[in-house]
């Protein structure tokens, strides 16, 4: 018989994987109802942009069942972010083991570059990123679709970064529609230190049930995809209505950006700006405007894929 490495039903695995989890930006954001349950039915159209958190994965030992052990150690750009077991990235490892019945020792080492709570995502990307290691690290072989409804446990952003590129969200944002790439630009994402919680933005929308009808219909959305982006985009982000009212310092970054970029608006929830502009735009005046002033500044690239494992 041959030796299956388990000892006591326990198996010195000792694999590590080193994974990317790139940010989002909307491209459109429509919020059509509030439904009964809390939540908001969206409408939305989602980029992933090369601004990457970097993960490394590792499996010390894997036994069958039981409650996993993980430990999420805490790396670059980590201050102010809880690091324990509430962290999306502890919770999706939980999850994944739950659903699988798998189990085991599990570290994970995270370095962010993707500040929080600016409505770019890194939250849910590292969530998606961790389902995406130990798929690979316990030889689950759970197809895509397996992942992205296990990310909808965790949040609704989390399928889109298991599937990437470009796509359409609808329901909560989970119902996704892969759309064609982009051409080439650059994201310029702004950020001041002001962060803002995406469940109080979206309950401040006073909503009752039924308000908004669809506007990003993909026939209409397609076409206009290949010359994106371009000044008469149709997108837009409905919950600048309620942001940028009460937060005057984004709405004149909103305002500014708009006189020179054919594409800007507040990053999903916020409180990141993105302005989008072509790829040959020379933005090194602007970028070293917002740079002298003290905010976060990154000039980023449209990004194909979702979350990628880098190295095994």
């Amino acid at each position: 018989m041959k030796d299956s490495g388990f000892t006591r039903g326990r198996k010195q695995i000792g694999r590590t994987v080193g994974v990317r989890a790139p940010a989002k930006v909307n491209l459109h954001l429509e919020v059509l109802r509030q439904r009964h349950d809390g939540f908001h039915e969206i409408e939305t159209i989602l980029q992933a942009v090369s601004l990457f958190d970097e993960l490394r994965v590792t499996l010390i030992e894997q036994y069958p069942g039981g409650e996993p052990d993980i430990e999420l150690k805490a790396g670059r750009g980590m201050a102010g972010i809880s690091a324990d077991e509430t962290n999306l990235c502890c919770r999706a490892a939980r999850l994944f083991c739950q659903e699988t019945r798998f189990s085991g020792r599990i570290r994970i080492h995270l370095d962010k570059d993707i500040p929080a709570a600016a409505g770019l995502g890194g939250g849910s990307s590292d969530a998606a990123a961790v389902l995406v290691a130990c798929n690979h690290l316990f030889k689950a072989r759970l197809e895509t679709g397996d992942l992205e409804k296990m990310g909808a446990q965790l949040g609704s952003d989390v399928p889109f970064f298991i599937l990437g590129g470009t796509a359409m969200g609808r329901g909560t944002g989970t119902d996704l529609t892969r759309l064609q790439p982009i051409r080439p630009c650059q994201f310029l994402i702004v950020k001041p230190a002001l962060d803002l919680k995406t469940p109080e933005v979206y309950g401040n929308l006073k909503m009752g049930l039924t308000v908004n009808s669809a506007k990003a219909n993909i026939r209409v959305i397609k076409p206009l995809l290949v010359r994106f982006p371009q000044e008469n985009w149709p997108g837009f982000n409905r919950l600048e209505d309620v942001v940028l009212p009460s937060q005057p310092l984004l709405q004149r970054l909103v305002l500014e950006l708009r006189q020179s970029a054919p594409v800007a608006m507040l990053a999903g929830s916020g409180s990141a700006v993105v302005a989008v502009f072509s790829e040959g735009f020379d933005v090194t005046e602007i970028v070293e405007e917002y740079v002298n002033a003290g905010l976060y500044v990154k000039v980023v690239g449209p990004h194909a894929a979702g979350v990628e494992i880098t190295d095994d």
